[in-house]
């Protein structure tokens, strides 16, 4: 073969290598290229829509659940946000939930992680989570509590009675379920309270099972309920009556003066004194209750002082009687209206494994005497101070 010809062929081979090699190399800048416009393209699509969409923050006493908060940003996951792929959804959807709400889901599907799991699956998942925890007939339920507040007008009062009505399905009541509605309705008394709390945890366990309920079926429940209710107070005696006289016990002697449990005529501490009133004796808590108590006591205490003042005058007006028999004239109360509820000193000791408060001084404080033995008394005090 001419040297010359297999030159020019060793040429065209290299020729075409090097083509080859330059169409590789423009396919993989390319590639990149549009990797890159990709990712910027999704972060820009992403930071566009976050824009739109306020963060979940769970507030069940608002009524504020995910259920609500994904109905009103539907249209943005599903359309808005359908060229995202699967996982940047999912985390564009766990962005949007505040910081509290995202660690209490990351915590529930440990160990899986939270971008690992579909789009789907993610908010079926925070619906369980963070959805308020109602029965189909506790909502029916209240719905018929409905008020109005003073605060809102009408047109949101009818937007709420609307919303609650079409989320408790009150269009799928038959005769029986708004029989049962009406009738455990009516148990508003508090005494009745444990009765219908039953009763509405028996119909919400039977609608569960997708078991219908009858008004006659409910009564049966209620007098089952009260028969096993009234067995057990037989066998358990008075014990309730005794638990609640202790605690009224115990609600009692919450001292004044530093809220022990002791009465205040024992109470140890210093006088406490009260900005309130200005007065010793009592912290401002029980201010009202001791300015009642001091009202009242010194009502009492006039009333007592207008009748000896009276009896005192019919006495000077009327001649003494000697009762039949005996050979006592009468009964000569003095200091009437003392004070015989003064601070005490007690000591705490244990007899027989109880504790007992011991009086320091037990003498008494009324003495009782007949007019001889008055005088003799006072004859006596007067000696020993000449003395």
């Amino acid at each position: 073969m001419d040297p010359q010809m297999m030159m020019t062929m060793f040429r065209e081979l290299i020729r075409e290598e090097r083509k080859e090699m330059m169409e590789v190399f423009m396919k993989h800048v390319a590639g990149q290229n549009i990797a890159t416009n990709e990712v910027t393209l999704v972060a820009n699509m992403m930071s566009a829509l976050s824009n739109r969409i306020e963060k979940f923050v769970f507030d069940p006493d608002t009524d504020m659940c995910f259920t609500r908060w994904c109905s009103r940003y539907k249209e943005v996951f599903v359309e808005d946000a359908k060229q995202l792929s699967e996982g940047a959804r999912v985390r564009f959807l766990c962005e949007k939930l505040d910081s509290n709400t995202f660690e209490k889901y990351q915590r529930h599907v440990l160990p899986k992680e939270v971008t690992s799991i579909g789009f789907e699956e993610s908010v079926e998942t925070l619906k369980q989570l963070f959805d308020v925890k109602a029965s189909e007939f506790t909502t029916r339920y209240q719905c018929l509590k409905l008020e109005k507040n003073d605060s809102e007008d009408f047109l949101t009062y009818t937007g709420r009675v609307n919303e609650f009505c079409e989320r408790a399905k009150i269009h799928e009541l038959d005769c029986d379920d708004i029989k049962c509605l009406l009738w455990i309705f009516g148990l508003k008394s508090r005494r009745k309270a444990e009765i219908r709390q039953r009763l509405i945890a028996v119909l919400d366990r039977e609608y569960k099972a997708g078991r219908k309920v009858s008004l006659q079926e409910l009564y049966r429940e209620c007098e089952n309920f009260l028969s096993l209710k009234k067995d057990s107070e037989t066998l358990a005696g008075n014990v309730k009556i005794m638990e609640a006289a202790v605690k009224e016990e115990r609600r009692k002697r919450e001292c004044w003066n530093c809220c022990g449990d002791h009465f205040a005529q024992q109470c140890k501490s210093k006088p406490w004194f009260c900005k309130k009133c200005e007065t010793t004796g009592h912290r401002e808590r029980f201010c009202e209750v001791a300015k009642q108590r001091r009202t009242a006591r010194n009502g009492s205490e006039r009333r007592r002082s207008r009748q000896n003042s009276d009896n005192s005058k019919n006495r000077g007006n009327k001649k003494t009687t000697w009762s039949s028999g005996e050979h006592v004239r009468g009964v000569k109360i003095a200091n009437a209206t003392a004070e015989v509820n003064s601070t005490r000193m007690y000591v705490e000791a244990r007899v027989n494994q109880h504790p007992v408060s011991f009086l320091l001084d037990t003498g008494s404080d009324i003495t009782l005497l007949n007019e001889d033995g008055g005088v003799w008394m006072l004859q006596d005090l007067r000696r020993q101070m000449s003395l």
